[in-house]
């Protein structure tokens, strides 16, 4: 495993100095950095080449022929949105940076395009709801079995948790289960382990946790079974892992409002200023939680708890309850315009 220490090198050195980095650490590239490791540029095995055809000597300094504008990435940025700009400048490296742009990380498109390491974290899929919004279409078919682009919704969301590494995953039922039984088995064809739980009522979003034995060791994923996401479910949890003491996460999407008016700051009887037909933005519950185990052996056995009361209670305790950013591909489907925009955006390739 290539170290960090073994890609950078300090400013005012020599291209020699450069070149040994990259055996060190067998990168193509080498990082310059100041003395608080700060970027000042970076500068590649093709840089070096280039140079010495120039008639550059490799004891000319580095900071001659660097790059010192290179694409970078903020430390959190998400494994999809890495690769998609990668990709899209065509670049095999990409350097971390922290809030002082300290090299933190060094990332390789090679490792991105590996696939994720299991996680041991378990996922719950919520799939037991009636869809009555989606009538007539779930009085056959349970909601989360609809299709989009021709493959169910919950096959989406399981294909996605296991691209993040997530292979454990328990899906609670009621609505029709025998028919999501039917069609996802054991997990084996889609590179999961599935488990099942049936409610005998609604429990509503969390109540059903209840009903789950064992695997509560670490914290786990709660997914609706009714959305579509790109959301970066590994990074997800490394985020509530970071947040110290959390006791649960929910990710938090931005939902806009277009008003077809202008909009009046008012002070008073008095104007001051006019927003003609302004955006707004509001954060939304995405549907998407992490949960300590401790969360759940503190709720109601076989009781109705959804997440909004769990987290009004977590709140009124005192808990931290954190809001993770989804900034991908978000959408849930409860309605007839939002099952016909998941297949249009399904058909321009909006979920690849």
């Amino acid at each position: 495993m290539t170290r960090l220490v073994d890609v950078l090198v300090s400013e005012g050195s020599t291209l020699r100095g450069a070149l040994e980095a990259m055996n060190r650490s067998g990168r193509q590239i080498a990082l310059v950095v100041d003395g608080e490791r700060r970027l000042l540029g970076l500068v590649t095995d093709g840089d070096v080449r280039k140079a010495i055809l120039r008639g550059t000597t490799l004891d000319a300094k580095v900071d001659e022929v660097m790059n010192r504008t290179p694409v970078v990435v903020p430390a959190g940025l998400s494994r999809d949105e890495t690769l998609a700009l990668m990709r899209s400048r065509a670049i095999r490296h990409v350097p971390v940076l922290d809030g002082r742009r300290a090299v933190v990380d060094v990332l390789r498109l090679e490792d991105l395009l590996a696939p994720a390491p299991p996680l041991a974290n378990r996922a719950v899929i919520m799939a037991g709801g009636e869809g009555r919004r989606l009538r007539p279409l779930t009085e056959a078919t349970p909601k989360p079995m609809l299709r989009v682009g021709g493959t169910p919704i919950l096959e989406l969301l399981i294909e996605r948790l296991r691209q993040s590494g997530i292979v454990d995953v328990l899906i609670t039922l009621r609505h029709k289960s025998e028919m999501i039984r039917d069609h996802l088995g054991d997990g084996g064809r889609l590179g999961v382990r599935i488990e099942y739980v049936e409610e005998s009522e609604p429990l509503g979003t969390m109540g059903a946790l209840t009903l789950v034995r064992g695997g509560r060791q670490l914290p786990i994923l709660v997914v609706n079974g009714d959305i579509l996401t790109k959301c970066d479910f590994r990074a997800m949890l490394a985020f509530h892992g970071s947040r110290g003491g959390a006791a649960m996460t929910v990710g938090v999407s931005l939902y806009q409002v277009e008003i077809p008016y202008g909009e009046f700051v008012l002070r008073g009887e008095r104007i001051e200023r006019v927003e003609e037909k302004p955006r707004k933005e509001f954060p939304i519950n995405a549907g998407i939680y992490v949960i300590e185990p401790s969360v759940v052996d503190m709720m109601p056995q076989g009781q109705y708890v959804d997440a909004p009361e769990l987290i009004r209670l977590l709140i009124g305790r005192g808990a931290h309850v954190a809001a993770y950013a989804i900034r991908e591909y978000w959408l849930d489907v409860g309605r007839h315009p939002d099952l016909e925009k998941a297949n249009r955006d399904v058909a321009e390739g909006l979920l690849d």
